[in-house]
């Protein structure tokens, strides 16, 4: 051995061996991390450069020990990921609307949807807008329909036409925030739109190819499914039925949905691994126990691989009816791991088969990993795995052993497994749920004690057996087993919502609070060793700095600079209701603040007029000019310590004011404004500039 082997980080890691495997896919999601966050878009032949770079290390290194050669594969790992998601963002490239305009459009039917209002959309590809280049057409568009034709149908495959009002994917709605551009990008949506005319319909178009032929006829078979289910099942158990099914959501009311958010069951609608993990798992036991019963099978062939091949088999074919969607390709791939497994007879459920999972997803799709999806699932079942293969080797443990004896005992350990379960997952996904959704649900725990055995004992197994069993036309029992199920679980969900302070505010600490809390729960369950212990000081030191973040801004700015948000001593006062309400929906959930935007709208800070609102900022006005022509207004208002928005104006009015116009909006987007001892301070939405998702660039 070599005496530089010789040191305390290689004893560490030598007796670490076997774990450094499961780091290959952090160390890949690093590097994808690194591309994302970068604020310009790097020259491509950076992403051929640093795999082939941190390649080289690896091979100039080998010699010089195994902690040597272990981090310059780990820099390897990150270049991989880097690369992998640069080829990714060029390989998805579409066209993208360059600016707002009014055009007759036509498409095919891709998918129909409900906004957060409860409008129907309609996503089309196959686009062609009149009046546009050719070249110009985005490759899918999203409409939001008239209120009139909520209650038509939209076939997948039908081929519209209609008058819309088109606009670019919109940035974050204040720095820091969600941005849907990037999301649209990797999606391949360039443009989203309100209809100002009724959609008339247009003649069927059969797809070009085979591929997209079968998708388009899968996609007919998915709606008529539904509206099978919804005849069967009336109301919202329908609704619920062909959301965990077929994944299309849209018959939903949005007071269920509101329901089940505020009760944390809100994930029982996602096809996600625990909706594929239930079905492959009833499939999978199913199997195995008919074909034992069978003797001659039972004695002569591999029940448990046929029985696996059987729950693969199940599981693709739910991918596919359900649209297979990201979330459903993912829990997919993890479902496939877990069954390969089983054929070569190595553990099922195992902290490598999570890793290989979380890997093949990050080559495949490498934007999953800034979605919020994969961050709790991965989160959710990495701390599960961990937490379960500790208790089972403790003769103490309830799941290992349980109380009593026969039947009490295994009541117990099923309690036991079930509350430890629903406590783990919770507590895993909790810090990511708070960032992404600003609340939490105070009785998400016994909420879920109640609502996910149903699922698993009678809603996802009667739905299986519904499948096979309308072949012969025998599938009402079932239907009628899984309606019951959901009914349950929508009563749960309202009781637990309607209880006081069922939900609780929590206000914005920023994204980057994650990074420690996330990195200290990888350490702790990756690792074996007493210093995995090292990483709850890094969730500890992630949570202290969660309680110490900077507050909120003291003034937003919708990009559109028609609508500001100011703090004032009842919190958030906004200018109008009405304008750019989902933007200051946002704004308000990022506070924490559960007013609704009508009492925004009217809260003390602001003073109000037609096209004009007056607020201060320390010893700053604060002047919003909406008029069309502010020209005199505006000229009058630019005076010292004067924080001027003028959203008509392409250039500031002569004046010692401090003035946002129409140009900086267009370029900067949404900015949040500080005040300083120099003065107010100024961030912009759109700091990345020059990324492939930016429209302005």
């Amino acid at each position: 051995m070599r005496a530089r082997d010789t040191g305390a980080l290689f004893q560490l890691l030598s007796a670490e061996r076997l774990q450094l495997p499961l780091w290959a896919p952090v160390l890949l999601g690093v590097g994808i991390a690194f591309y994302f966050a970068l604020p310009d878009e790097p020259p491509i032949w950076t992403g051929f450069a640093a795999p082939v770079g941190a390649g080289t290390a690896v091979y100039a290194v080998r010699r010089l020990g195994f902690v040597a050669t272990a981090l310059a594969a780990a820099l390897l790992l990150a270049a991989l990921g880097y690369a992998l998601a640069m080829a990714r963002a060029h390989f998805v490239a579409a066209p993208v609307l360059n600016g707002a305009m009014e055009r007759s459009v036509e498409g095919r039917v891709r998918d129909v949807s409900r906004s957060h209002a409860g409008h129907l959309r309609l996503r089309l590809d196959r686009v062609v807008i009149h009046g546009l280049p050719a070249e110009a057409w985005p490759e899918q568009v999203r409409i939001t329909l008239l209120p009139e034709d909520a209650d038509r149908a939209f076939p997948p495959g039908l081929r519209v036409m209609l008058h819309a009002r088109l606009v670019p994917p919109s940035g974050p709605v204040e720095p820091g925030g969600f941005d849907f551009r990037r999301m649209a990008w990797f999606d391949r949506l360039g443009g989203i739109g309100i209809a100002r005319g009724f959609a008339v319909p247009m003649r069927p178009q059969a797809g070009t190819s085979l591929v997209d032929h079968a998708r388009l006829r899968l996609a007919l078979w998915r709606a008529e499914l539904s509206e099978a289910l919804r005849e069967a099942l009336p109301g919202e158990t329908g609704s619920f039925a062909a959301a965990i099914l077929v994944g299309l959501r849209a018959g939903l009311p949005e007071e269920a949905t509101e329901a089940l958010r505020h009760s944390n069951l809100a994930h029982l609608l996602a096809i996600s691994g625990l909706h594929m993990g239930l079905l492959t798992g009833f499939v999978f036991v199913a199997l195995r126990l008919i074909l034992a019963l069978i003797p001659l099978v039972g004695r002569n062939l591999p029940v448990k691989g046929l029985a696996a091949i059987g729950a693969l088999a199940a599981g693709l074919a739910y991918l596919m009816l359900s649209g297979a969607a990201v979330a459903t390709q993912r829990s997919f791939i993890m479902v496939l791991v877990v069954f390969v497994a089983v054929l070569v007879d190595r553990p099922a459920i195992s902290m490598r088969s999570v890793a290989l999972a979380a890997m093949a997803i990050l080559l495949v799709a490498p934007e999953s990993l800034v979605e919020v999806g994969f961050q709790m699932s991965f989160a959710a079942t990495i701390a599960l795995v961990a937490v379960y293969e500790v208790l089972r080797g403790q003769t103490w443990s309830p799941v290992a052993g349980g109380a009593g004896r026969g039947v009490w005992r295994g009541l117990s350990r099923g309690i036991a497994t079930l509350t430890i379960t629903a406590l783990v997952a919770g507590l895993a996904t909790a810090p990511i749920s708070a960032v992404t959704f600003h609340q939490t649900a105070v009785y998400g725990l016994p909420a879920n004690l109640l609502a996910v055995p149903l699922m698993g004992t009678l809603i996802m197994p009667a739905g299986a057996l519904a499948a096979p069993l309308s072949l012969v036309g025998l599938e009402g029992p079932a239907l009628w087993a899984m309606g019951l199920g959901i009914d349950l679980v929508l009563v749960i969900a309202q009781f637990f919502s309607g209880l006081d302070g069922a939900v609780r505010q929590i206000a914005d600490p920023g994204v980057w609070v994650i990074a420690p809390i996330a990195l200290g729960g990888l350490w702790l369950c990756l690792w074996h060793r007493p210093w995995r212990l090292l990483g709850l000081g890094a969730i500890a030191l992630g949570l202290i700095w969660w309680q110490i973040a900077p507050p909120r801004p003291a003034l937003l700015i919708a990009a559109s600079g028609r609508q500001i948000g100011l703090m004032g001593p009842e919190g958030r006062a906004v200018f109008v209701a009405r304008r750019d309400s989902w933007t200051v929906a946002r704004w308000l959930e990022a506070d924490g603040d559960a007013v609704d935007l009508p009492r925004a709208a009217i809260r003390l800070g602001l003073e109000r007029e037609k096209d004009y609102a007056r607020g201060t900022l320390g010893d700053w006005r604060v002047e919003l000019v909406v008029a069309r022509r502010p020209d005199v207004l505006a000229a009058q208002l630019c005076k010292a310590k004067v924080l001027l928005i003028v959203p008509a104006l392409d250039k500031p009015p002569a004046g010692s004011c401090l003035a946002v116009t129409r140009q900086e909006l267009r370029l900067g987007g949404a900015l949040a404004v500080d005040l300083a001892e120099d003065g107010p301070v100024l961030r912009y939405a759109l700091t990345q500039t020059r990324r492939l998702w930016d429209r302005s660039k």
